[in-house]
């Protein structure tokens, strides 16, 4: 009787757990949709120059195109594992100065791909410390892109030197590392337009898994689910037979 018990509880447990994951996939597909039409949506409004500051309604500014004028701050952040043709790179992040807020964002500048060996990051990359992109002030156009906070296990920096990689945008780990800071914005980045100079590689992705991908494993969920259904009932006749 005990053993019928547990049977019956594993069984309802493991459709209801295939259940829960075919419908949280479903609404991360949805979500994966609202995205892509909120971004489509937003990139169909005239580019603007920000006159006001970001983190107010920063929600509003999300996928927006617009020009910034300021200064680099020449501090430049390499952001480790980031994969383009199957070939490993950096994505290169610099502090970016607004003049006429003072705030701080961070500029995504594109991917590089690897040169060379780990140990010598700072050899090997020392020409994005000559680029002298702090010397001017200057306009810069691109979009606003939401990134959440990343969070890593230990310390996010593998050198102490310039440039500096780490793991994955941490804002309050990077602003830790700039001074003179009034007001820093967190939980977005701005993505550099391809016209722009300082900048690399720039094929820029607003999501990194398709909904079709989503409903694909909701399907697949659900299939798991109906056939455990199956199998169970054809359990439970064949039991009641004899």
């Amino acid at each position: 009787m005990k053993l019928k018990l547990l049977s019956s509880i594993i069984f309802v447990s493991c459709i209801s757990l295939f259940l829960f994951l075919g419908f949280w996939q479903l609404d991360r597909a949805n979500e994966k949709e609202n995205i892509i039409n909120l971004y489509e949506n937003r990139q169909l409004l005239p580019q603007v120059k920000l006159d006001s500051s970001l983190q107010n309604n920063i929600e509003e500014t999300f996928y927006r195109n617009y020009i910034l004028k300021g200064k680099y701050i020449n501090k430049t952040f390499l952001i480790d594992n980031k994969i383009k043709d199957k070939k490993p790179g950096f994505n290169v992040i610099s502090p970016f100065r607004i003049l006429n807020t003072n705030e701080i964002i961070l500029v995504d500048r594109g991917w590089i791909p690897m040169i060379g060996q780990r140990q010598d990051i700072e050899v090997n990359y020392q020409y994005l410390n000559d680029q002298k992109i702090s010397e001017n002030v200057q306009e810069i156009n691109g979009y606003i892109y939401p990134k959440e906070e990343s969070y890593t296990i230990g310390k996010i920096y593998t050198n102490d030197k310039w440039p500096r990689v780490i793991q994955a945008i941490n804002f309050n780990e990077i602003k830790k590392t700039l001074s003179n800071i009034d007001s820093f914005v967190a939980g977005v980045t701005f993505r550099l337009s391809k016209e722009n100079i300082f900048g690399f590689s720039r094929d820029w992705q607003i999501i990194f898994m398709k909904s079709s991908k989503h409903l694909g494993y909701a399907f697949q969920w659900f299939s798991m689910a109906i056939a455990l259904f199956i199998l169970g009932i054809i359990f439970y006749v064949r039991k009641k037979d004899e």
